[in-house]
């Protein structure tokens, strides 16, 4: 396909200074993920937002399992097919600018990032924490032994967020709230994360997270109460994970793409895509939720979360929160009210008092 954007700019220069137009029925958009599109998470969730695009009348095309390494050339290489490129994973952020230095007639998106530039490129995130404060609200009231374990998936500060905001959420019913975390550096490596798993099992956890893209503490808490008959609980990540272990399973963070990706294609097919909007949707636009949940969450359990999310979504508390309303390192310093906003929170590298690792990246 022709690009749009470029003959637009040579023939009438209709594009002004850090505003696209394209034609909307020929609108084709490129999309990279880090992991397989059927991962049952992360890079399932970005992919079905892309797919429904087709609903609308706009091309889509992906390339998927593109090591952070490779991506430059992956971005360049769509750059030339579409008018618009999205790179949907953090590690993806450097080799993007790049990109867009060197194919300026293309938009470029990136995931969960912080850079961009007044031309063609820009970023964009739902707020995944928010909804991960609300599962921390679950886990506080179901715990029996004050304990949380986390398989954690690469140290990055929206990873860091939500450990730190599901954290704060159960601290809010339960404050003897200890949580534990073993990385597993990956994205998607399911031996890995089974091991994590029952690692964090063994130690005497009985609510099980994950920020992977693998559903193995939800099959973990399954197995561990139809053979054992540990009460032990988990939760989903990024997609709905119930179906690997119905009996066990909580709620969990679950992305709506689609509403945040058709709100972007639709700018640049109206023509009033401008860069440095930075897109930051949360619960109140529905970019994040809570997946369905599970058949034997106590009914109580449920109606206090579901009050503290519709309070969120009516504006009782703010975008940032809780993190706006002030927190304690852990170890013991206190930052104030008001003092963390989106800066602080796409740069976010220190746990909150109540997880028990020492911090994995020195500052």
């Amino acid at each position: 396909m022709k690009k749009i954007i470029a003959i637009i700019a040579a023939v009438a220069m209709a594009v002004t200074v850090g505003i696209a137009h394209v034609s909307a029925k020929q609108i084709s958009v490129g999309y990279v993920l880090v992991g397989p599109h059927n991962d049952g998470g992360w890079s399932m969730r970005h992919h079905q937002g892309f797919q429904s695009l087709t609903k609308h009348g706009y091309k889509v095309s992906m390339v998927e399992m593109v090591p952070e390494s490779d991506s430059k050339k992956v971005f360049s290489k769509l750059a030339r097919k579409h008018d618009i490129v999205f790179a949907t994973s953090f590690g993806y952020m450097d080799p993007m600018v790049k990109a867009a230095e060197k194919n300026k007639n293309t938009i470029f998106l990136h995931a969960t990032g912080y850079k961009g530039n007044d031309k063609n490129m820009d970023n964009y995130v739902c707020h995944s924490f928010q909804a991960r404060y609300l599962t921390g609200i679950a886990a506080g009231l179901l715990t029996k032994t004050n304990s949380i374990g986390v398989v954690g998936s690469h140290p990055i500060p929206e990873i860091i967020r939500n450990i730190n905001a599901l954290t704060l959420g159960a601290q809010t019913v339960n404050p003897d709230i200890k949580v534990k975390v073993v990385w597993i550096n990956s994205w998607f490596d399911p031996p890995k994360d089974m091991d994590a798993a029952k690692a964090l099992l063994d130690d005497g956890n009985d609510i099980l997270y994950t920020t992977t893209d693998s559903p193995s503490v939800v099959s973990l808490a399954q197995r561990a109460w139809k053979s054992d008959g540990k009460e032990v609980w988990s939760m989903g990540n990024d997609a709905p994970m119930g179906d690997n272990g119905p009996d066990r399973y909580i709620t969990g963070m679950m992305f709506n793409w689609n509403v945040l990706y058709k709100h972007i294609v639709d700018q640049l097919a109206s023509g009033k895509l401008e860069m440095n909007q930075r897109w930051a949707w949360g619960l109140h636009e529905n970019c994040v939720g809570l997946s369905p949940w599970g058949k034997n969450v106590p009914g109580s359990v449920i109606n206090k979360v579901e009050t503290v999310k519709m309070n969120w979504i009516n504006d009782e508390m703010g975008t940032y929160f809780p993190f706006d309303q002030g927190v304690t390192k852990q170890d013991g310093t206190k930052i104030p009210a008001g003092e963390i906003q989106r800066p602080q929170l796409e740069t976010m590298q220190y746990f909150v008092k109540g997880v028990t690792n020492p911090f994995p990246v020195q500052n």
